[in-house]
């Protein structure tokens, strides 16, 4: 990781094609981005420098082309629904994605700006009203998404059959690392070959398949005087909606997830088997956070139970054609 008198300089650079003075830098975290809230004298913005913490992850997600679509459909959002997200603002010379070169090494950085919205992540489990809503919100941004004109040149990753097997492969160094047992990898095996053969059955409509969030968990959506208010679209990509569902509700109780779809069922139709099409993207979804976090040695503990809970709760009941979603957490 570099110093932060580098992030400094890049802070300051990026601004300066912003126009933007600040008053005020807080630093925020870094994951997938470097994340920071700038203050001036008359508003707060999200600055994110695009380097991943972990060199090992996929580099796809910091091409300008793909940052700039992203940005792309959150302006798009603002402009086209009355969802409330963090619009992103143009620099001076009217692009999306601001670059910054840093004159010792010559590394280019690329950083985008944000308008800054209010509200505060819960970190309590969510009431059945709640789970209603957030399904709601879903629904809101799948509609927007299957009805949006997707702009030239819009690039984001996709969420198919491919990545889903390479995020299973991802995880298999973890087997020789002792952090997974050969024995469960096996069971995820058995279970991504299940769930392969039903997404060959779905198809690609406009229906089921279009932009979606993708990691609308739940640190990830802010209440703001009883409203949710999505953030962190930086995982978007093209997948099925359900998907996008079932990404969700990994990290709802078992007892608010029908809350949840009545919610969503507000604006959008279900299929009619969505229990167990959700089902089958549940265990995709899972084991896709788990291979974005097999490189990273402060996840590992939670990884290895993770993994024994997925290998022996979950698995083994979409094999033999038994319902878990509303059983197990």
């Amino acid at each position: 990781m570099l110093q932060f008198s580098v992030y400094d300089y890049i802070t300051k650079a990026a601004l300066n094609q912003y126009g933007v003075t600040q008053e005020q830098r807080s630093f925020l975290g870094h994951s997938g981005s470097l994340t920071f809230c700038i203050e001036t004298q008359e508003e707060k913005f999200l600055l994110r420098i695009h380097q991943a913490i972990s060199r090992h992850q996929d580099d796809v997600w910091h091409r300008p082309e793909v940052i700039e679509s992203e940005l792309l459909w959150l302006a798009a959002l603002h402009r086209d629904t009355v969802v409330v997200v963090q619009e992103p603002i143009k620099n001076l010379q009217n692009r999306w994605v601001t670059q910054v070169v840093v004159d010792e090494s010559k590394e280019v950085f690329y950083c985008s700006l944000l308008r800054w919205i209010d509200g505060n992540v819960l970190n309590t489990e969510r009431t059945p009203q709640q789970a209603y809503q957030l399904g709601s919100l879903l629904a809101q941004l799948h509609q927007h998404s299957n009805q949006w004109q997707l702009p030239q040149n819009f690039v984001r990753p996709i969420y198919d059959k491919n990545r889903f097997q390479a995020a299973l492969l991802a995880l298999h160094p973890a087997v020789s690392q002792k952090l997974i047992s050969a024995e469960d990898y096996s069971v995820l095996e058995a279970g991504v070959c299940r769930v392969q053969d039903m997404i060959g059955t779905l198809g690609q409509t406009q229906n089921n398949w279009g932009v979606i969030h993708a990691d609308l968990h739940d640190g990830n959506y802010l209440f703001h005087n009883e409203e949710l208010r999505p953030i962190d679209f930086a995982r978007c990509g093209f997948g099925y909606y359900l998907y996008d569902v079932a990404s969700s509700l990994q990290y709802l109780h078992p007892a608010v997830r029908s809350s949840f779809f009545e919610g969503y069922q507000v604006s959008r139709e279900l299929p009619e088997n969505y229990v167990q099409i959700t089902e089958g993207f549940f265990i995709m979804a899972l084991i896709d956070v788990l291979s974005f976090h097999v490189n990273n040695p402060e996840e590992h503990e939670g990884l290895s139970g993770t993994v024994k809970d997925v290998a022996k709760k979950h698995i083994p009941l979409y094999l033999q054609g038994r319902s878990f979603l509303f059983d197990k957490y």
